[in-house]
């Protein structure tokens, strides 16, 4: 078990860094951690496109990756882990350790007459059942969950293909292998116009699809579950949050509500999905398959110093930028990925807070900079110097929220949280959020050429580190959780057995420049040491720019 020292403001001594020295603040950060090493790497005739979602199929020691490229659409790959050893690289950010075995054209198998494959979005492996999910063209259309059994050498033989909802983005299987749960996200195709003229057939409805799975057989057909009963005359809209956001004016929730990530509790009786761009997470019971209840996850406060944030681009690149806070300003979650865990009896679940908007969907913007609003002048008597590109005048925020009656300002609302929150999943209460955690450690450790490039300095001003992706394994009777940080290329290790106080643990970042190395960190796998090639736990990680795969082990 290891000790904890009362620290912040981390020097890194290395790329793949642990905590060297601290001082100043009220962080828990482990003293003696356990370690995680980069053991294994496949980056031989990648590119972006690839790996950008990861999962292991134990019996074959291999692992699979999404591959939708130009020249290889539509498909997945399987990458061997039989010679993995628990040797570190000695060469990390140029190393490819690892053997590429065969290619699965998905499109091949699921195309035909009533659809046609436009991409692959997400993949999982049960036992021997591979399951990949496929949107369709037009993506508001019905997509499809190809099945495929794999054998003990990994070969990948197609099963069947299962009609789920539009834009299948992200799922699970229950750990009890006894169902397949997706997300499907019905994202808004043209624009919102469609709204106001009464045809919403462009924005589908966002729905949940289980797919039953009888010893490792799914069934033909999948079950749906929409979100109609919350909108506005339905038989439950009144269990729906008054916060809980619509993005569109006009549009009924269950069309607005787009769901994204899926994770499913130990005894596979509960699952929880965000609904990203709704702020939200919605619990299903599957064993009734019913949706339980629309969780608000609400707002965060970043005029409160631990909220403090970086939000000008426009800073000289040195170490550390520096975090401000600023009264009326908050931040909308919008969690991308979530993971659950229990500690003792009491069930929780985890999100990276990353932020979202539909921009690019709509036929005028839902975000502005602040610097183009109108403030109100009691809310912020110093809106002038705010305005300024070195302040808040370069922010993006929502421009749909915050108007007072004389459609000014008074509070502005920042997409992200650039952060983890844990929720207590029964009460849904927010128990811990990493406040400014992440943009500290992120500025602390990267060299000042990295602080230099576009996609770490150039997002300050939109959703900083961007927190995309987050997973959750035991280690030694501990729980430990894994946060993706997308524009920073890296991954953060924190001790979560304590959900109010979790404790920081290591960095990982297998990159010195943001061109050779691992870039931007997107799909996570945890393998407990039960399942490991190696007989240690590891973390495998899919990088969704450099097309790369990684693989901590961790000891």
């Amino acid at each position: 078990m290891p000790s904890f020292i009362l620290c912040r403001n981390i020097i890194a001594t290395a790329v793949l860094a642990t905590l060297a020295a601290c001082e100043g603040s009220n962080l828990l950060v482990a003293a003696t951690p356990i370690q995680a090493n980069l053991i294994g790497r496949y980056a031989n005739n990648v590119s972006e496109g690839m790996s950008e979602i990861v999962a292991l199929h134990a019996a074959s020691k291999s692992a699979f990756i999404t591959v939708d490229t130009k020249t290889v659409p539509t498909s997945f790959q399987r990458i061997s882990l039989r010679n993995l050893t628990s040797n570190a690289l000695a060469n990390p950010t140029t190393a490819s350790n690892l053997q590429s075995g065969a290619t699965t054209q998905v499109a091949t198998d699921v195309n035909d007459a009533n659809f046609t494959a436009s991409g692959v979005q997400t993949l999982a492996i049960s036992g021997n059942l591979l399951a990949i999910a496929v949107k369709a063209k037009p993506k508001t259309q019905n997509g499809v969950v190809a099945f495929y059994r794999l054998d003990n050498e990994g070969n990948a033989t197609y099963l069947k293909k299962v009609m789920v909802g539009s834009l299948p983005d992200g799922m699970a299987f229950s750990p009890d292998g006894s169902r397949l749960v997706v997300a499907n996200e019905g994202e808004i195709d043209g624009n919102e116009n469609f709204v106001l003229a009464g045809d919403k057939s462009n924005d589908p409805l966002g729905t949940i699809s289980i797919i039953a799975i009888t010893n490792g057989n799914p069934a033909d057909k999948a079950q749906s579950l929409d979100f109609t009963a919350f909108d506005n005359g339905g038989a439950r809209a009144n269990e729906r949050p008054t916060n809980v956001r619509i993005g569109i004016a006009g549009n009924d929730f269950s069309r607005d509500a787009e769901p994204e990530y899926v994770s499913i509790t130990a005894d596979s009786r509960k699952a929880y999905v965000t609904l990203q761009e709704n702020n939200a997470v919605a619990i299903v019971d599957l064993p009734t398959a019913r949706i339980d209840r629309i969780i608000d996850l609400g707002f965060k406060n970043h005029g409160l110093a631990l909220n403090a944030l970086a939000p000008s681009d426009k800073v000289s690149a040195t170490a550390p930028f520096k975090l401000k806070s600023h009264a009326n300003l908050f931040g909308i979650y919008m969690p991308d990925a979530i993971a659950s865990f229990s500690i003792g009896n009491t069930p929780y679940f985890i999100t990276a807070n990353e932020g979202d908007d539909r921009d690019d969907f709509l036929a005028k913007g839902e975000t502005s900079r602040v610097k183009d609003l109108k403030l109100d002048t009691k809310a912020f008597p110093n809106a002038a110097a705010l305005q300024t590109d070195a302040e808040l005048g370069r922010l993006t925020v929502i421009n749909t929220l915050g108007l007072n009656s004389s459609n000014q300002y008074e509070k502005l609302y920042a997409l992200g949280g650039r952060s983890f929150s844990i929720y207590n999943a029964t009460t849904g209460a927010q128990v811990f959020d990493s406040g400014s955690d992440l943009e500290q450690r992120a500025y602390a450790t990267l060299p000042t050429a990295l602080l230099g490039k576009s996609q770490v300095i150039g997002r300050l001003d939109n959703k900083g580190p961007e927190p995309e992706s987050v997973v959750v394994g035991q280690i030694n009777g501990r729980t430990y959780a894994f946060v993706a940080l997308e524009r920073t290329s890296a991954i953060l290790m924190y001790d979560v057995s304590k959900p109010a106080e979790p404790v920081f643990v290591q960095w990982l970042q297998n990159t010195t420049d943001l061109a050779k190395g691992d870039i931007s960190p997107e799909g996570l796998e945890f393998v407990p040491a039960a399942q490991s090639p190696t007989g240690k736990p590891l973390l495998l990680a899919g990088y969704e720019v450099s097309g790369s795969m990684a693989v901590w082990e961790i000891k």
